[in-house]
């Protein structure tokens, strides 16, 4: 991400963080099944935490978790949530997430994200090359070529404006295919329909 992207996060970090989840339901969902993929002993690495509301739900479960955000006011945030009731091994860090800190991890979480990078082969080359033989990639990404027809039209005008970020006019088709171009095995998939459809996708590090 550039820094044009990290001041648009910047910018909308406050309202981003009292915002309503806009599909409780299918954050549900997928928060339910990482629990059910995340062993006790998991090291992970989540990628776009954005305020952390999604770290703060999972670090409870695993051995150590580290959320990171391109924006410093998300990551601000995210460091006011934590408190004496929070994990001991949950943290976050400012970071692009064209460049992993360093590990150990076996999990890598991208939630929200992949369709906002600006090169996506790299990200995921990137992390396949992080996570050891087994590693566990956990994504959902919008689908924005697969979504509402007005989608690809309206959100160059609202990035003109200064309304919306780089957003990524991909389809399930080219994100699976990126993901299986990095060498990762895709375990399973699950389509959460909207305006624009996201897909939560499960791969592993053969």
């Amino acid at each position: 991400m550039s820094t044009r992207d990290a001041a648009f996060w910047d910018k909308i970090a406050p309202k981003y963080a009292t915002d309503p989840i806009s599909d409780q339901a299918a954050y549900s969902a997928t928060l339910t099944r990482m629990r059910d993929l995340l062993p006790r002993q998991a090291t992970v690495l989540e990628l776009g935490c954005g305020t952390g509301s999604t770290a703060l739900e999972l670090a409870g479960g695993v051995s150590s978790y580290l959320g990171t955000d391109v924006s410093p006011g998300m990551i601000d945030i995210a460091r006011a949530k934590l408190g004496a009731d929070t994990a001991p091994g949950l943290s976050f860090a400012v970071a692009d997430a064209g460049t992993l800190p360093a590990g150990p991890f076996d999990t890598v979480i991208a939630l929200n994200l992949l369709h906002l990078v600006r090169d996506l082969d790299a990200v995921v080359a990137q992390i396949f090359e992080a996570l050891p033989r087994g590693g566990l990639f956990l994504s959902k990404t919008g689908l924005i070529s697969d979504g509402a027809w007005f989608l690809p039209l309206a959100i160059p005008v609202m990035r003109a404006i200064g309304k919306a970020p780089f957003v990524r006019n991909l389809s399930r088709a080219e994100l699976e295919a990126a993901i299986t171009r990095a060498d990762f095995e895709v375990k399973e998939t699950l389509l959460q329909p909207d305006t624009a459809p996201r897909l939560f996708v499960v791969a592993r590090k053969p």
